[in-house]
């Protein structure tokens, strides 16, 4: 199939992002999933277990009582894209009138700084054209929001600040396809998502924006501010 325009918004756990998800649904056509567990990283494990049967040890041909028998035959760059077709077909599930789609998840630093960047171009390759947004916040506000108050702050600052450090390392190196937008300056001013908007080529609405950033959250009791 062919693609559409893609947009993953990349970021960790009461950062605002539901806020970030339903701002980029203001725009017609735009068809943006919640989070789904991370999908593309089971996805993304089993394109690189492809890649090295093929390239590690399918670069001869192994006769049928061999133990790499048939590598040689594994085309990866073809089951990468069929991985792809399947995640889209029946994760995103776009309507037929969507212009842009995608998906915001929390989960993309379960990847680790060594596999983060691969993790996001192997997206970036698959779901071509194909652009990340990256949602932060201050991590002393995470740590008091949600099931990060109940765990060591100590904890929570490092994998805030992990993930925070991942994002910057992306964004200084493939700046054309990337953003980061922060939920300290978008919560209460909801014209700091212009750049959103400019990024993505859209007109900005300021009035729906305003309107959704004012509006009460229904996820796990987060309100406006939180």
């Amino acid at each position: 199939m062919e693609n559409l325009p893609f947009v993953c918004i990349v970021t960790y756990g009461r950062s605002g992002s539901t806020v970030l998800q339903t701002v980029l649904q203001t725009i017609p056509g735009y068809h943006i999933r919640g989070e789904n567990m991370n999908v593309l990283y089971s996805l993304y494990r089993a394109a690189n277990a492809a890649h090295s049967t093929r390239y590690d040890h399918g670069n001869k041909d192994h006769g049928m009582e061999e133990p790499w028998y048939g590598a040689d035959k594994v085309v990866p760059e073809r089951f990468s894209k069929k991985l792809i077709d399947i995640f889209v077909e029946e994760i995103i599930q776009p309507p037929s009138d969507a212009r842009v789609i995608g998906f915001k998840e929390i989960r993309f630093h379960e990847a680790g700084p060594e596999q983060f960047e691969d993790y996001l171009n192997f997206i970036h390759e698959n779901l071509a054209p194909c652009k990340f947004v990256f949602n932060v916040r201050n991590w002393q506000d995470v740590s008091k929001s949600g099931w990060w108050a109940s765990m060591d702050q100590e904890l929570v600052r490092g994998i805030v600040e992990s993930c925070d450090s991942m994002y910057a390392a992306y964004q200084q190196k493939y700046p054309e396809r990337t953003l980061q937008l922060s939920y300290d300056e978008t919560k209460n001013n909801p014209a700091a998502f212009q750049p959103l908007f400019d990024f993505l080529g859209e007109p900005f609405d300021l009035e729906k924006v305003t309107e959704i950033v004012g509006r009460r959250l229904k996820h796990t009791g987060l309100q406006k501010g939180q």
